[in-house]
């Protein structure tokens, strides 16, 4: 449900409030961020997020979670001899606003035979609203091993370590990206000349032998060039609920509806709205969460009952 008089949709995106298409559509009182660029130059037109330049794709936005689901980047580096490579790395830069990437819902994949793949990311500043602090910086990351393509894990076979490996990642990260450690060489280029780490929603990567084989080999399989989820957890970042109606009208209280209650996020400072029980819709508008039907047709029932 977005704003009256705005688009609910960029291409086959429904963009709710406070997100929305352009500054007056858009909660951008809330965060400048809530503001979808609508690229109408593709079929169908694709929303996108972010910093010009700079910007990702969005996959889906919902308001029950308080997600934002989005193209993410892998990274990778390419071995033609032990000491000649080419690599690209991609990272996710939330600093400054509403989104922090989901420590539940992604973790860091590395693909590959003898490789360690790393994970980084700069904790969030006071408050959650700050630029991160590159004194207080978090890193991770896990080990591949195989000794050739046959010693490698069956075609969808669980990332433990062999051909590929995952691990989870922490909250409250305001950049986070995958990369791989300066200088390494792997002993294994002459058959896996390409190496890859991404951050990924949990459950979508699924192993391939191919993906090792030859130069960017994994650029063969369509559905991973296509898409890279990632998952944002995203809030109104200025405190937690708020405790007085008094301090709801000093920090322009988002919950507006009255049938909505507050939930305090679970990934850094902030809070995001709800319709409560036997409500649906959208709480960051005006009569936005609506008595569902289902509630509806339940209070019938126990009417009749009590009238038979």
């Amino acid at each position: 449900m977005s704003l009256p008089g705005c688009p609910d949709k960029c291409g086959d995106v429904s963009i709710p409030y406070p997100f929305g298409v352009g500054d007056r559509c858009a909660a951008v009182g809330l965060n400048p961020y809530f503001n979808i660029t609508c690229d109408d130059a593709a079929r169908p037109p694709v929303p996108k997020l972010g910093d010009p330049g700079m910007q990702a794709e969005v996959i889906d936005i919902t308001l029950e979670r308080g997600e934002v689901r989005m193209n993410g980047f892998i990274s990778y580096v390419c071995y033609t001899s032990n000491t000649s490579s080419t690599n690209a790395t991609g990272q996710f830069v939330v600093g400054g606003t509403q989104l922090r990437v989901s420590p539940s819902r992604n973790q860091l994949t590395v693909i590959g035979c003898s490789t360690l793949g790393l994970t980084g990311g700069a904790y969030s500043g006071p408050g959650g609203r700050s630029e991160p602090d590159d004194d207080v910086y978090y890193a991770t990351g896990c080990y591949t091993y195989c000794g050739s393509l046959n010693s490698t894990g069956a075609d969808g076979a669980p990332c433990a370590g062999t051909g590929c490996c995952q691990v989870p990642i922490t909250a409250d990260l305001a950049s986070v990206g995958a990369r791989f450690p300066s200088n390494w060489v792997s002993s294994s280029w002459r058959f896996n000349p390409c190496f890859y780490a991404m951050i990924a929603e949990v459950g979508w990567y699924s192993f391939r032998r191919s993906h090792l084989v030859g130069v960017l080999g994994i650029v063969n399989d369509s559905n991973i060039m296509r898409r890279v989820p990632v998952v944002l957890d995203w809030a109104v970042r200025d405190g937690w609920c708020p405790a007085t109606a008094e301090e709801k009208a000093r920090r322009k209280y988002a919950c507006v509806s009255g049938n909505s209650h507050c939930v305090n996020s679970s990934n850094g400072m902030g809070y995001t709205c709800s319709c409560l029980q036997g409500y649906e819709g959208n709480p960051y508008l005006e009569d936005g969460c609506q008595e569902s039907k289902s509630n509806k047709n339940k209070f019938k029932f126990s009417s009749t009952a009590l009238t038979s």
